[in-house]
């Protein structure tokens, strides 16, 4: 397998790893983030008091999944020159930076955090100039990296909150 084919399948091995932490710690750690926000966020009642459940964060991460796996795929077909791979790939290293971010802002663990400088970042990283150095064309928009990192996020609530029957 060349550097092309390391960076463009291994950004859904890289996002696995991320969110088998993330499945595993966000339910837990969802309540404590949730019981710092402004009241003002609009956030169901049953969230705001228990977090998110378990079976809520696995539907999520699922829907999300899908994406990811869909822009990876999407990149080894073309070499990486997909810019749907290239911003999912710019987008998954800005979701890593998010959960730094939160984690500094609130002054505790946030899940996902202790992947993020790991595993998130340093691939992000080793990915981005895997396809620099091979000369393929920038195709990376950080608008549009962050509607789609956005709107998965989004797609993966609203599929969770379907299938869970509202019931995060």
């Amino acid at each position: 397998m060349n550097r092309i084919q390391l960076a463009t399948a291994g950004l859904f091995a890289a996002w696995l790893t991320h969110d088998l932490e993330e499945l595993a710690t966000m339910s837990g750690s969802s309540r404590t983030l949730i019981t710092r926000l402004p009241d003002w966020v609009p956030i169901p009642a049953s969230v705001r008091e228990q977090g998110l459940t378990g079976r809520y964060v696995a539907c999520g991460v699922a829907a999300v999944g899908l994406v990811v796996a869909a822009a990876a795929g999407h990149g080894y077909r073309t070499q990486g020159r997909s810019a749907l791979y290239q911003n999912a790939l710019l987008g998954f290293g800005l979701h890593g930076l998010g959960h730094l971010g939160t984690s500094l802002l609130t002054g505790s663990y946030a899940s996902g955090v202790a992947t993020s400088p790991t595993i998130v970042l340093p691939f992000w990283l080793w990915a981005t100039r895997a396809l620099n150095q091979a000369g393929v064309p920038n195709r990376r928009s950080v608008p549009a990296a962050i509607a789609l990192t956005a709107g998965s996020i989004a797609a993966g609530h609203l599929v969770a909150a379907f299938l869970t029957n509202n019931r995060p």
